[in-house]
């Protein structure tokens, strides 16, 4: 007899952040498709807009049929299509780029904890279509001059063994060099940051809340503070900075998106933000890295924190799906 599982709680919370996540990213890609002048990244934003809505498919066709709630997440009324452009079409091309790198990783990761065969293949497909996507997308901007590369060192010479702990903090009263480990993750935390900071400066000059503009351009602020962090660690270690992304912002106030919209949207980048600095404090070794990753990411988690509150009041947060409540059963006679 063929086994026919439920879904357990791990698949259910995969399915339903992606359901959030593409519904959103359909929304806002829609828009740089209705604003794009650029011939040659139409097909890449065509893409993404299919790459999204199959996504969203195969996830209600999986809840349709274990007769789970179908998400509220974002539909037409959260996208504004007649509104001008805010963003340039190089950013909407580097935005499609990493939000295509976080949907594979985030595909490959959930992996580990999925068991059905349907939600493994389906999660299987995602992080191929995302894995396409993102180099078409590196390859077009690399073929317009126009890919930001991580700093650059001198080949290693000869691989050794560490001679003494002086590796983990400093050496002779200094800091030792970055390792290739750290630049790394100092580059994808500076990209983090700058795509953040553009977005949401471009949202808190359109957002028709008083609060949510005052809450974007709070993160514009700290997007902006913690690159400067991560530059001046370049700087003092004498390596040579990368080249800033693009932030050219219209003078448009008419949003294209909604306030909910742009809110889950700032909120995704602080969640992403925070998995970077976590990461990159278990593989930095440098003791003054992890001070500076831990420092930042308290501030972030502050600032995400109070964003989740700002949507609850506005009563713009979705409920995740959640295990029964037996005491309120228990005592719903009491």
């Amino acid at each position: 007899m063929e086994h026919s599982p439920k879904l357990v709680s791990s698949e259910v919370a995969a399915l339903w952040s992606a359901y959030m996540q593409n519904t959103m990213a359909y929304c806002i890609v829609q828009h740089f498709s209705k604003v794009n002048e650029d011939p040659d990244q139409m097909d890449i934003i065509q893409t993404a807009l299919h790459d999204c809505q199959f996504v969203v498919s195969e996830v209600k066709q999986i809840f349709e049929k274990e007769n789970h709630a179908i998400p509220i997440g974002f539909t037409q009324e959260d996208v504004i299509l007649k509104a001008g452009r805010i963003y340039s079409d190089l950013f909407s091309l580097r935005y499609i780029k990493y939000m295509a790198a976080a949907g594979t990783a985030a595909a490959a990761a959930l992996l580990e904890v999925l068991a059905r065969q349907d939600v493994r293949q389906l999660f299987s497909k995602t992080s191929q279509r995302f894995m396409q996507l993102y180099n078409d997308s590196c390859d077009l901007l690399l073929k317009k001059g126009t890919f930001i590369r991580s700093p650059t060192i001198p080949p290693m010479v000869k691989a050794e063994y560490l001679q003494d702990e002086s590796f983990l903090s400093g050496l002779m009263g200094r800091h030792r060099p970055l390792t290739v480990i750290e630049l790394a993750h100092i580059s994808k935390n500076t990209e983090t940051n700058s795509i953040g900071r553009t977005f949401v400066a471009g949202f808190s000059q359109v957002a028709k809340s008083l609060e949510v503009r005052k809450y974007m351009e709070r993160g514009t602020e700290i997007a902006a503070k913690h690159e400067t962090v991560f530059r001046d660690i370049l700087i003092k270690d004498g390596v040579p900075l990368p080249s800033s992304w693009d932030s050219t912002l219209s003078q448009s106030i008419d949003s294209p998106f909604s306030d909910k919209l742009m809110m889950f949207q700032a909120c995704s980048l602080t969640a992403l933000s925070v998995a970077g600095y976590g990461t990159a404090i278990g593989t930095s070794l440098r003791k003054d890295l992890a001070g500076h990753y831990s420092r930042l990411v308290a501030e972030v988690l502050q600032y995400g924190n109070d964003g989740t509150k700002l949507m609850i009041e506005n009563r713009w947060l979705e409920q995740p799906p959640q295990n029964v409540d037996r005491e309120a059963l228990r005592n719903r006679n009491v």
